[in-house]
């Protein structure tokens, strides 16, 4: 146990809001270089006490956190070849600002390994793109979370799942991956239930939401070859969106009668979706995508069925929170996607014939996929490549 009179709670907070936590006052043990008085190191903390200590600072999720040690934050340090202090973003509502150093904080905490530092690099820097709007995310009354979604062979070095149960529990890199951008929303970007992040209720899709896709049974191309990027070449894609609805169809045989069940599924008035039209996220089991396959759909095909099929009453889709532009409705009804292009489709899961549908944000995000790869552009074959 450590003595309270080690314990530096000072009111000069970093944009980390990790400060006065951690260890007595020395200047070589420190994490954080932005300001004088913003962490401190425990040489050998006690993880139930420093749980406790960040959690009464509204600096975790709720559930016990790694204490992100000097020797811990430096192992991440070394699978970046960015300098710790490099800025990656500036992350809305508190304008904190993301550097590697303060990532690998948070992604200790989230009980990361360092092989994963990487990709939750990317992903940060994923979601500074203008046109994901974590200012908008952040402050919305919406249940929206970050969803990311990995595609390329590093994915698989590290382990990433994509699945028998790539949504949780059970896989390391999923769970902590997810959980230190969620970490990261609340650290840097200052989004804390109720001050920054104005969710009516929040979502259990807030504490992780990360998975990858399941490549090899995928009959048509990934995600990441749909859009542009060779099978060679790791991908991260930030998408903002609910938490997922099942569609359970075991018995349609045909691609019709399973993407009339799936666009019911969708159709759902009181989602952002119903009165802003925008992306939604279809994840595939490998058994619908056969059916739908073999029967001689393409990923394009299934959009357009999608696209056409998925539409709201625009009575009950004019009760959320903006009216509803009038050039989407058609007679009695409105679609949920402004094109066919709006419908992103990736493959997941194991064994059972269940897809799911995750609605979107509507107008007011757009996905974000980009390549991780070294500071000078090249792209590595294997995460071993970043280790310094």
């Amino acid at each position: 146990m450590v003595p309270d009179k080690k314990i530096v709670l000072s009111d000069d907070v970093c944009a980390c809001s990790i400060e006065g936590l951690l260890e007595e006052k020395k200047e070589e043990s420190r994490l954080c270089s932005s300001s004088p008085n913003d962490v401190e190191v425990f040489v050998d903390p006690d993880p139930e006490e420093i749980s406790q200590k960040f959690y009464l600072k509204r600096m975790t999720d709720g559930l016990p956190i790694i204490p992100p040690t000097k020797d811990r934050v430096l192992k991440l340090l070394r699978y970046t070849d960015l300098s710790p202090d490099e800025t990656i973003a500036v992350l809305p509502p508190k304008m904190g600002i993301a550097t590697p150093e303060k990532i690998a904080v948070n992604s200790v905490m989230a009980g990361c390994l360092p092989q994963f530092m990487p990709f939750v690099l990317n992903c940060v820097k994923s979601i500074s793109s203008e046109k994901f709007n974590i200012a908008g995310i952040n402050a919305t009354t919406h249940p929206v979370a970050i969803c990311t979604i990995f595609n390329g062979p590093l994915s698989r070095e590290i382990g990433v799942g994509s699945g028998a149960g790539c949504l949780g529990p059970g896989n390391l890199a999923n769970a902590t991956i997810g959980r230190a951008m969620r970490l990261c929303m609340i650290n840097i970007a200052g989004a804390l239930p109720g001050v920054g992040d104005h969710a009516t209720m929040g979502s259990p899709a807030k504490y992780s939401y990360a998975f990858g896709e399941n490549e090899i049974e995928n009959p048509w191309e990934s995600l990441s070859v749909e859009r542009g990027f060779d099978s060679s070449v790791t991908t991260s894609t930030v998408m903002a969106l609910e938490a997922p609805q099942n569609v359970n169809d075991h018995r349609s045989k045909t691609a019709e009668e399973l993407l009339d069940t799936i666009s019911k599924t969708a159709s759902t008035p009181g989602c952002n979706n119903s009165h802003v039209p925008g992306e939604f996220l279809l994840i595939m089991s490998p058994e619908h995508a056969k059916t739908v396959y073999n029967d001689g759909f393409t990923r394009q095909d299934v959009k357009e069925y999608l696209h056409e099929q998925c539409v709201v009453d625009v009575k009950l889709a004019d009760r959320g929170g903006r009216k509803i532009d009038p050039e989407l409705v058609v007679g009695d009804s409105v679609r949920i996607t402004r094109s066919p292009e709006d419908i992103v489709i990736v493959v997941a899961g194991g064994v059972g014939r269940h897809s799911m549908v995750c609605h979107g944000f509507g107008t007011s995000s757009g996905s974000v996929t980009i390549p991780i790869k070294l500071k000078n552009g090249i792209i590595p074959k294997s995460v071993e490549d970043f280790k310094k």
